[in-house]
């Protein structure tokens, strides 16, 4: 079985939905201090990466619903595909682009192909291993629909089965897969889990907004879109890291300049957007003689070891680019409302 304070500088978009992703997937399961769940913030751009919370005097967000007024014949056409597959009469088939794990055994191959019976059979087969559970099957089946980012015509359906244990036991973690039809057939295209560690929130725009904790000063944030030919594409993805993780953009430097009794407030996210990766620093939380120490590091980071950094609004444009390279609105990042899950 996989199993896979404060994170405060998550990145340049990570807003609540953090909070709201871990509340529904384990977030009790681990006791260490470094699955502690980090503080929802919100950033406003700014070359001072000054935080702000969120306010009730904000607008009401603006993000669209699961629910239309009127479906369009594509979206109608692909609904009932849809229904067929969760009333058990149609089949569903793992799509040739779905990615699936390299570094151990996978849930299923590609060309699979399953009913909604057949499926929660494979699910409950592959996470409930018998060495370690006595218990035989999933909890309970949910799904959503959701809209393709980049069309306004198409949308994707979400199945998730909730109650796998992959954290710990009655962790309430689970798998959701991504269902896409092209040309009447019904294709699983991307999965992915959501327990203590590792959290992905499913926005009502198509959007996916991801987290993951990989110890107490080193988390990853990201955001994707599903889009209408049914894979997840990356806006952007960050490796935050904070404290003494911020070593690991260059620890002979580091060392040389921090000692090992040194506590740093530093913060450096490490972005990927497209095929490139851009360096951004805090040192917002840093006192005086901190500050020294940082500028220190941060400099000869940039003059020694050739590491470029940029700004919040440089990332902000970057992320506008990407978005506008894969055909998807970049106001949609801006928008939180998670899908609507419906119980079968």
């Amino acid at each position: 079985m996989r199993k896979k304070q404060k994170a405060a500088k998550a990145g340049l978009l990570v807003t609540s939905c953090i909070g709201m992703i871990l509340s529904g997937c384990g977030a009790d399961a681990g006791t260490s201090e470094d699955a502690q769940v980090p503080e929802p913030i919100v950033y406003e751009v700014g070359t001072d990466a000054e935080v702000k919370g969120t306010s009730e005097e904000s607008e009401p967000d603006k993000a669209v619903t699961n629910e239309t007024e009127e479906e369009s014949p594509a979206q109608a056409d692909a609904t009932g595909l849809y229904e067929q597959f969760l009333s058990n009469s149609a089949s569903v088939t793992i799509s040739s682009d779905c990615p699936l794990e390299d570094y151990m055994t996978p849930i299923f191959e590609a060309g699979d192909s399953f009913t909604l019976t057949e499926l929660g059979d494979c699910v409950s087969g592959y996470y409930l291993n018998p060495e370690y559970t006595d218990k035989k099957s999933y909890d309970e089946v949910q799904y959503a629909y959701v809209p393709c980012p980049d069309s306004a015509d198409e949308q994707n359906l979400l199945v998730k089965f909730v109650g796998l244990n992959i954290y710990s036991p009655d962790d309430e973690s689970y798998a959701v897969f991504v269902i896409t039809q092209d040309n009447g057939q019904l294709y699983i295209s991307y999965l992915y889990e959501c327990w203590a560690r590792s959290a992905t929130m499913a926005h009502a725009n198509g959007l996916l907004s991801e987290y993951g904790s990989h110890g107490a000063g080193a988390h990853s944030v990201g955001l994707s879109a599903m889009l209408a030919n049914g894979k997840n594409t990356r806006i952007y993805g960050a490796e935050v890291l904070m404290g003494t993780w911020t070593s690991s953009v260059n620890e002979t430097i580091y060392h040389e300049v921090f000692d090992e009794n040194t506590i740093t407030n530093l913060t450096v996210s490490i972005y990927h957007i497209g095929d490139n990766e851009y360096y951004w620093y805090d040192m917002s939380d840093c006192d005086e003689d901190d500050k020294e120490r940082c500028e220190t590091y941060i400099s000869r980071c940039r003059e020694e070891a050739g590491i470029s950094f940029v700004t919040q609004e440089e990332i902000q444009a970057l992320i506008k680019a990407r978005c506008q390279e894969i055909g998807v609105d970049y106001s949609l990042t801006e928008q939180e409302q998670e899908a609507v899950w419906q119980k079968l």
